[in-house]
Parts: C-alpha cells; structure tokens; sequence
C-alpha cells in the first residue's frame, strides 16, 4: 500500500548514513520516486535558506538532509542542483549557501548550487494574478522536489510545504507580496498560487530541528523533534503534520486555501504511515488582522502592530540595516531602529 504521508520518528541527530536508508524506504512507501528522477534527468532541491545562519539554529533546511536526498539521486544518475531565494542577501548569496551548509553538501555530492536571483526571472499569470518566477523553478529541469523546514510562523502560524514555496519569488519581489497582502488569509492565497506554479513532485520535511513559539528565524524556540516526512503532496503534508502538531489542520490559512481549489481529498481520507508526538509545542495564534475587512488591513497593521526592537546586545554595526529588503532600519545613536510603518515582519 503506498501512503499520503509518511513519518519517521527517532532521528537523535543528523546522519547523511542514516537519512539517506531512511529517506529511501520513506520515499518508495509513498509511492516511489516520481518521474523526472531517472538517469540523465536533470533535478532541482528546492531548500529553505531563509537566513545566513548554522544548521543547528533549526531555521534552515539541514545540509544533511540535502545531501540524503542529492546522494540518493546521484545514485540513480540525476544530474542534481540546490536552490532558493533568501529575503536580504545583500552580501550575496554565497554567504547564505556558506552559512547553512549548502556550499558542503553540494560539494560532497557533486551537486550544483543555483541562485534564483542571478538566474532571471519570468512573469507568470495564475488564477489572473501575476508573479515574477525565478527561471530555474520554470525551466531546466526535469523534476522539482521541495525539501521545506517545519517550524512555526509569527504571521502564517505554521510553515512548511506550501509555504516554502514562497521561495521561488526572488529577490524583493517577496517582501512586496507580504507588503500587498496585509492579512495573512491574503498571503495564503499568494502562498498557493505559487504552490502551483512550483509544482513539486515530491515533498520532504526537516522536523529534526525545527523552531516554536516566534519563528520562522532567530526569535523562535530551538526544539529537538526528531522527525523526517514525505509526502507526493505539500497540502496532505501540511495537513497533516499541523494536526499533530496541535493545530487544527483548517486554521492553517494555506490549508484551507488549497482544499477550497480542490488540490486534495477531505482530511479524514489522508492515509498516514507513522507518527509523531509534540510535546508542548507552541504555536502562534491567529493574526488580528485576519477578523477585519480587507481594506481595512494595511491601516490596522500599520497601526496596532509592534516592530521588532533590538535589545542591548546590539552594537548598531547594521548588517541588519543593509540586510532588511524594505529598508525599514535605521541606525540612531549606535542602535538599530525598526521603523514600524515600513516593516513587514
């Protein structure tokens, strides 16, 4: 019997060993490997990479991980790359691919390592709203497979599959989107138009390190969970880890999205090998914005909402000044100053 999702439980560490024998049997019990991974064909890993930070800080998908999945393809003679579009690589984006392991586990696989921002982009029209789509999630390519980060989301709640689909947006285009959507049910939406435009054939989850309480980056709780899962479809995935993860799987914004355009079967006829407790896993709660009218978003966030604030430790160097994508940072009196009505966080 092949299942929807599957989840491997008791990883104590990460292992390139152990997560590709594990990875393997995960994949073929999920249905096997989908087409476009045969000999000659030509794959794009498609990371989280969200901030230039170590592995260990759970904010990013682990170089393990990657290279599991890159050395198994190899195997089977795929010519294999590694890509994403982090929010502020001012610096460039070999500094993030440095920092999160990705330089390394490209190099230990022969794999390639793609920027999206340096790759081009194409405007693409889906459901009459347009995107611009970094080239190598559009063409290339035989095969797309996302390997997201689970963790929580001081905005969404919860990112994980479809949300890391947000990533094939490059360079500033992402921080415009969170600029037009003021609400996160608005950004659901932008959430699964690009879901659909990335069309992933596989879906494999880091839950080994992941992060709760204010994720996605460095405000969240480290956390050891210990888990892998696959799935053929990001949503099922969602869906399901949300649940277990104590969340309700239709007060995940971009669940109910895409059940609403029918890109899954109703909850209860998921089919789930394994299992994966959360203990005391805190997730956000829902955004105020969500319970006001539409028009009424950007004026109520820009209002009710508070910026982040640097805390003594910081020595107005502004790295995070030069870093920010909508230039919402100032430096006052050696201090880095969030300017509120510009800030998208």
């Amino acid at each position: 019997m092949n299942y929807d999702v599957v989840i491997q439980d008791g990883f104590g560490f990460y292992c390139v060993r152990r997560l590709r024998t594990a990875i393997s049997s995960m994949i073929e019990t999920a249905g096997g490997w989908p087409a476009g991974t045969s000999k000659g064909n030509r794959v794009l890993l498609k990371v989280n990479m969200l901030a230039a930070k170590h592995p260990s800080r759970g904010i990013t998908t682990h170089p393990a991980v990657v290279a599991a999945v890159a050395s198994l393809l190899k195997d089977r003679g795929c010519h294999v790359a590694i890509g994403d579009s982090p929010g502020g690589a001012i610096k460039g984006v070999e500094r993030y691919w440095k920092n999160c392991g990705f330089t390394v586990a490209a190099e230990v696989t022969d794999s390639e390592l793609v920027s999206f921002e340096g790759s081009g982009s194409r405007r693409v029209s889906v459901h009459e709203r347009e995107y611009d789509i970094a080239l190598p999630v559009l063409e290339g390519y035989d095969c797309r497979i996302n390997l997201c980060k689970f963790k929580t989301h001081m905005y969404t709640r919860l990112t994980n599959a479809l949300k890391n689909s947000f990533g094939i947006v490059p360079g500033l285009g992402k921080a415009m989107l969170h600029m037009r959507s003021p609400r996160p049910v608005d950004l659901a939406v932008n959430i699964v138009d690009l879901h659909e435009i990335a069309n992933f054939s596989l879906h494999i989850s880091d839950g080994i390190l992941c992060l709760d309480r204010r994720g996605p980056s460095t405000d969240g709780r480290r956390r050891h969970e210990g888990f892998i899962a696959v799935s053929r479809n990001g949503l099922y995935m969602d869906m399901v880890l949300s649940e277990m993860a104590g969340l309700q799987w239709d007060h995940l914004d971009s669940n109910v999205e895409a059940v609403s355009r029918g890109l899954g079967k109703p909850f209860d006829q998921i089919t789930v090998h394994g299992n994966h407790k959360f203990v005391d896993f805190e997730i956000p709660e829902r955004s105020y914005l969500n319970y006001i009218p539409r028009w009424l978003g950007s004026v109520a966030r820009l209002l009710l909402r508070t910026a982040p604030v640097a805390n003594q430790l910081c020595t107005g160097c502004g790295v995070c000044k030069r870093a920010c994508p909508v230039d919402a940072i100032e430096i006052r009196n050696g201090r880095a100053i969030m300017k509120k009505g510009t800030c998208i966080m």
